[in-house]
């Protein structure tokens, strides 16, 4: 079990922490400002059975972003945490259709995530329009309570 853990870990909380070093490092050597977006999940704000460990890790995940966008934001490196709802992804593949209803029951909008506005607000972000935005967690879950 510590095995899988770990995994998790590298995947979800070590990864990300190190391509953001190197993203800083290169932002830093050219002298450009940026942004930078992690990925989380609706689990860390919403308990779901079964989730505790992944939830964990994407908690790591949005401290971490957290922290960056105040060590690096007075040098216009920018830091956010994109947390979508829950989504039709492989991940979700496995759910029975019983199992996302009440999912999605959970949510105010009654239906799975669009991933397609998940991906447009990391666009955002990603976008001088976005310019004032750092140290923030930005859902995009459906209005998931």
């Amino acid at each position: 079990q510590i095995d899988k853990l770990r995994a998790m870990y590298n995947v979800n909380v070590f990864s990300p922490m190190l391509l953001t070093k190197y993203a800083i490092r290169n932002m830093l050597l050219h002298h450009t400002q940026g942004s930078i977006i992690h990925i989380s999940s609706i689990s860390v704000h919403t308990g779901y059975k079964g989730l505790s460990m992944y939830a964990s890790s994407k908690g790591a995940l949005e401290a971490f972003s957290k922290d960056t966008a105040r060590e690096w934001g007075q040098l216009g490196i920018r830091s956010n945490v994109v947390v979508p709802g829950f989504m039709e992804t492989a991940m979700s593949s496995s759910l029975t259709e019983e199992q996302k209803d009440r999912i999605y029951k959970r949510t105010s909008l009654k239906q799975a995530t669009d991933v397609r506005s998940v991906a447009e607000t990391v666009a955002f972000l990603l976008s001088k329009k976005a310019c004032s935005i750092t140290g923030q967690n930005i859902f995009v879950d459906n209005g998931t309570i």
